[in-house]
């Protein structure tokens, strides 16, 4: 692994940032509303790390096109749900989760300032998640929480989602793709994850990456540390090194929702 202080950031042209777990703490929402669907559906109470747990080691080894269908089809035959149909307990662990999404989640510390500031500097910042668009939209149009602070919807040039791709991460489709869109060579992009499948995908797809302290994924930490070419514990980190290469560069303000037309 590198250190940070030795990334050429002046080569880059394309910033690319995960969302879940790297822009946003949400991975232990999921843990939560799992841990409620057992509950109600298979009338046992389950730990949260070893939901998470089971979930990750599913999530790693499958690679259905819909990846969340098949996990809901595994709860339904692990737990011995009530409800059969996949779709339906599907929908069903959305509504659990929206409330909490809509009320709750929050961007990490300091992400906020860094957005504006590779803004400033003119950098193209892209969103490669595997997140939903009804997720995207609840994070872009529902939490008033992040709306105050700013509009992803706005704030990136590309936004690619679970249904832009067929192959999920690790597979590299998602950089590949964003890559032919602007016509541009590993070399020029620079991407953000948190997750050893978000870490892995960027090195299948020949990108630099930049891993991301969350705290989920340390299970898998030595395996990220191995493959990652940097490691930041949290944006104060890359702030500081942009003002150390650019001289405290200002940043832009980044768009928001300020008032009731804008909604």
């Amino acid at each position: 692994m590198n250190k940070i202080q030795d990334l050429n950031l002046r080569g880059k042209k394309y910033i690319i940032f995960d969302m879940d777990g790297t822009l946003i703490d949400s991975i232990g929402v999921w843990n939560i509303t799992d841990q409620k669907l057992i509950e109600e559906f298979g009338n046992i109470t389950i730990d949260l790390d070893t939901i998470q747990l089971e979930r990750d080691t599913f999530l790693h080894s499958n690679q259905d096109s819909d990846i969340y269908v098949a996990y809901c089809e595994y709860l339904n035959k692990k737990y011995g749900f009530s409800i059969q149909n996949a779709e339906q307990l599907l929908k069903i662990r959305w509504d659990k989760s929206g409330e909490v999404l809509e009320s709750e989640m929050d961007f990490k510390p300091d992400v906020v300032e860094l957005i504006s500031k590779f803004k400033g500097l003119g950098f193209t910042l892209v969103l490669a998640t595997m997140t939903t668009q009804v997720q995207l939209d609840i994070y872009s149009k529902k939490n008033k929480k992040m709306l105050k602070q700013m509009d992803i919807s706005q704030v990136f040039d590309l936004i690619t989602r679970k249904e832009d791709v067929r192959n999920k991460k690790p597979n590299p489709e998602i950089y590949n793709m964003i890559m032919q869109h602007y016509n541009a060579r590993p070399d020029e992009c620079l991407i953000f994850e948190d997750s050893y499948t978000g870490v892995l995908a960027s090195k299948n797809a020949g990108i630099e990456v930049v891993n991301v302290y969350d705290k989920y994924a340390d299970l898998d930490r030595d395996k990220i540390n191995a493959i990652t070419d940097y490691s930041i514990a949290n944006y104060r980190q890359f702030i500081d090194y942009l003002e150390h290469t650019y001289g405290n560069p200002e940043g832009v303000k980044v768009r928001r929702y300020n008032n009731e037309r804008d909604r």
